[in-house]
């Protein structure tokens, strides 16, 4: 619940590798975008009116026809580049969503289904764009599995056994208990943040300030 980041006072977070994974250089692959990866992440969670105004000044546009509460779709004409938000749980029906996951059907959901079939009209409205999904949490696991050109995760949210693809960056808090099942990822980096067994740290390992400031794009 990417909402409640902002209740614990933040340090400096540094990108490492740790025990779990050897990591991505992944400074230098969110790079080279203009739309910073923190405010995007923060976004997915805002009301409508703030989330059409997103992108606006780096060319990006809201696509109100596509858009909902769940999944944001925003596409550049210059860049030919979409960009497709999915929002972590933030509602009581996303429970039953992360039960799901947890047990290794994500894809039975609803909620999974919504997002792939806007995806899906997003691609066929803008053909030739390249696709870039992101989410944390619950909207990482849904991002990993839309079949976008690149997938960007941040405390991605995953089943037992589940697995990630060379397609995809997915960042990893240290003392993030969501994301424990991915921790040993080939295509996870792990920054530094709190520990697994300090629980009051775990609220603010998990939400998306754990990368604020940090100059990351997409």
């Amino acid at each position: 619940m990417d909402y409640l980041s902002g209740v614990y006072k933040r340090g400096k977070k540094t990108i490492q590798s740790n025990i779990f994974t050897k990591g991505k250089d992944v400074k230098k692959m969110l790079s080279k975008g203009s739309i910073d990866l923190h405010s995007a992440f923060k976004n997915s969670y805002a009301n409508e009116e703030k989330q059409s105004q997103f992108g606006a000044d780096k060319g990006y546009i809201y696509d109100k026809e596509l858009s909902n509460h769940n999944q944001q779709v925003y596409y550049n004409p210059e860049k030919d580049h979409l960009l497709f938000s999915v929002a972590g749980t933030h509602n009581l029906s996303d429970i039953g969503t992360d039960l799901a996951l947890l047990g290794g059907r994500l894809k039975d959901t609803n909620r999974y289904k919504e997002a792939s079939e806007t995806f899906g009209t997003a691609r066929k409205k803008y053909p030739s764009a390249k696709t870039t999904a992101y989410g944390t949490s619950l909207g990482g696991a849904i991002a990993s599995k839309v079949n976008a050109d690149e997938v960007v995760t941040l405390n991605r949210a995953y089943e037992i056994g589940g697995k990630s693809r060379s397609n995809e960056i997915n960042i990893r808090t240290q003392g993030d208990i969501v994301s424990l099942f991915g921790s040993g990822g080939k295509h996870n980096t792990t920054i530094s943040g709190g520990k697994l067994t300090d629980p009051m740290t775990w609220l603010r390992s998990h939400g998306s300030d754990s990368i604020k400031g940090m100059g990351l794009t997409i």
